[in-house]
Formats: C-alpha cells, structure tokens, sequence
C-alpha cells in the first residue's frame, strides 16, 4: 500500500492502544479507518496480526 502524499510504501506501527500506518518516506500516519477502502491483501494480512483495533 502506498502514501496518499508521496507514494513511498506504508508500513504497520504497533503502540499502546494504537495500530496506525506509517509512510516510510515522508513519516505521514494514517488511521486505519482513514484508509480502509484502500487496503491491499498483502496490508490486510499484515493488520490481520493484530488482534484489536482500535479506531480513534
């Protein structure tokens, strides 16, 4: 899955009580509920290895 922004690939950050997705090139983070329509399988499996998450 690539940035909105700058198109550089997104990956998972894991913090307390929080799962967003980091742009590995410009920083950005998206919620997940942010994105969610533009999810790709190989993002999904990687979200699906959290147990819960929370959308804030």
């Amino acid at each position: 899955m690539q940035c909105r922004q700058c198109g550089q690939k997104l990956e998972v950050v894991r913090r307390c009580r929080q799962v967003r997705l980091r742009c590995e090139g410009c920083g950005k983070e998206y919620r997940i509920h942010e994105v969610a329509a533009d999810l790709d399988p190989e993002m999904e499996k990687q979200l699906e290895r959290h147990n819960s998450i929370i959308y804030d």
